[in-house]
């Protein structure tokens, strides 16, 4: 056994930093290659989102995709953060989904502020978003200051779903990104770049985001089997509450903010005031000495930390969702009667003797 968790630590080492060595030395030519900044650029009128007359739960258009190794011991469970030693290393994570009954939007403020301070981030993805936005996904893709990981196809809920249907959230957004992996590919041809140009961006994503913050021990074991490693969050921007503002965003993270933590906003229209907020964030952080970094680096950089549940600031706290949503594909549909009693403010726990409890998460009145 000891054998066999070495080997699994040893894969670990050599496979992260070996992708992302290669993410990091791309030249960035890529993306102004296919596309003309105007194209690039954010528009203001894709950050709308939409519901749609009845669900779309149809699949993509092909359903394969290049499969995992299995997932090293080391990366199971429900990683929250990375212990680095002290090192002053983060990871900005940004979600991108929609529900079966809707189109979500596209926020490129976000997108822009990122590459306008040259910082590198992970952005989980849903299957169905992207489908939506083929071409904002593949700009994404193929710029290598990101990383893509899987948000799910419907942004279902796997505190609920079946096996079948959970499979289906995992397998079909894999199959999704491998489609538009193609498209960019055939893209790159017809403008006469070399095959070398695309060597650098993953044949799959290799992360995944619970929706909701959601999971249980069926859901993280198959998600293991899959080879996915499931990112959770140490510290939220709370930008789904639309109280939130870019000062609020600023002032929750810096006081909170830790070596190893993961940050999660969104970039799909349902943040509010990140892409306005991250100019300034960006600069105090590295004020502060901070590193900001893929999870994908964070996690060769150190230990992750990992809990057997999904949750927000505490054990069982996303458990509220089960009810609210259900199997989390689509909008509840509004119910007349008295409404809910408020939530109680945030109860700090400690998961491992250390962790304080994070800000507004993924939580209502938007699906994270």
């Amino acid at each position: 056994m000891r054998l066999v968790t070495f080997l699994a630590l040893a894969l670990a080492c050599a496979l992260f930093p070996a992708a992302t060595a290669a993410r990091a030395g791309n030249t960035g030519e890529l993306p102004t290659r296919l596309w003309t900044p105007a194209e690039l650029a954010a528009d203001p009128g894709e950050r709308r989102s939409g519901r749609l007359g009845q669900p779309d739960r149809s699949p993509p258009a092909a359903v394969a995709a290049p499969s995992l190794p299995p997932l090293p011991e080391n990366l199971h469970g429900s990683i929250r953060r990375v212990d680095t030693h002290g090192e002053k290393l983060l990871a900005l994570t940004f979600d991108l989904c929609e529900l079966a009954d809707q189109t979500s939007g596209y926020d490129g403020t976000v997108i822009a502020a990122l590459r306008a301070a040259e910082v590198r981030a992970t952005l989980f993805v849903g299957g169905k978003w992207m489908r939506s936005h083929p071409t904002r996904t593949m700009q994404i893709m193929a710029d290598p200051l990101f990383e893509i990981g899987s948000h799910a196809w419907t942004h279902g809920n796997f505190g609920r779903l079946d096996g079948p249907a959970m499979d289906r959230e995992i397998a079909w957004t894999q199959a999704q990104y491998a489609l538009l992996r193609a498209e960019l590919a055939g893209m790159a041809r017809d403008r006469g770049l070399p095959e070398t140009a695309l060597a650098a961006i993953p044949a799959a994503p290799t992360l995944f985001r619970f929706p909701y913050g959601r999971c249980r021990a069926e859901a993280l074991s198959r998600l293991a089997e899959a080879g996915l490693a499931a990112v959770q969050w140490s510290l939220t921007t709370g930008d789904p509450d639309p109280a939130s503002t870019p000062e609020r965003i600023i002032k929750t993270v810096l006081d909170r903010v830790r070596p190893g933590d993961i940050i999660i906003g969104h970039a799909n229209g349902n943040g509010h005031g990140t892409g306005q907020a991250l100019p300034v964030l960006v600069a105090e952080l590295r004020k502060r000495g901070y590193r900001l970094v893929t999870v994908s680096e964070l996690l060769a950089a150190g230990r992750p930390v990992a809990a057997s549940d999904c949750y927000d600031s505490h054990p069982g706290d996303t458990a509220r969702y089960d009810a609210l949503f259900g199997d989390g594909t689509t909008h509840p549909r509004k119910k007349s009667g008295p409404k809910p009693p408020p939530q109680p403010a945030q109860t700090p726990y400690a998961s491992d003797g250390k962790e304080p409890p994070a800000a507004g998460g993924d939580n209502p009145p938007g699906p994270p």
